[in-house]
């Protein structure tokens, strides 16, 4: 492939209090139906259900993001457990408007916009001031993704648009 036009970029989710409150419910309910069942044999299977669930959807709870840019065109990539990849999104820069860091002054005059929000961030505070926005013309309505982009990927979008990507 080509060096000059691709880049790939991999950023761990940290897992937020939302994650850590639906994790201890999931268990706390288990511990409940599996000592019910103790008393009533019929809640046994619902309780081996239960467990089965917890341990199958466990693994979702860790995930990491991936942007890829080749030739103009950003892949969103969300890998769950370190095993389970699903293809989230894709942008071409040519339906960009705009692609700046998040406090960035370039960012004030889209601010009144309504679309759909996107979060392909770490949710680390620490990493909060590397985070770029993207102001996107999606399929039904303007699109708002934030993400996390290398040095590299900030510059070879820059090559591909250069008006339409501001940097730090």
């Amino acid at each position: 492939m080509n060096e000059g036009s691709y880049s790939e970029c991999v950023v761990a989710r940290r897992q937020t209090v939302k994650d850590y409150a639906i994790k201890g419910l999931l268990i706390a309910l288990a511990i409940s139906i599996t000592i019910a069942g103790l008393f009533l044999s019929v809640l046994l299977v619902l309780a081996a259900v239960a467990w089965y669930l917890i341990i199958t959807f466990w693994a979702r709870f860790q995930v990491v993001y991936e942007y890829v840019f080749v030739d103009g065109q950003i892949d969103f990539d969300k890998i769950m457990g370190g095993n389970s990849r699903k293809h989230v999104k894709r942008v071409d820069m040519d339906t960009v408007t705009i692609v700046a860091p998040k406090n960035s002054h370039t960012l004030d005059g889209y601010k009144h916009l309504e679309g759909k929000a996107i979060d392909f961030t770490s949710l680390d505070p620490e990493r909060e001031s590397k985070v770029y926005v993207i102001v996107n013309k999606g399929d039904k309505d303007t699109e708002i993704i934030r993400f996390e982009p290398d040095e590299t990927m900030v510059a070879l979008m820059k090559k591909k648009a250069p008006r339409k990507v501001q940097e730090f």
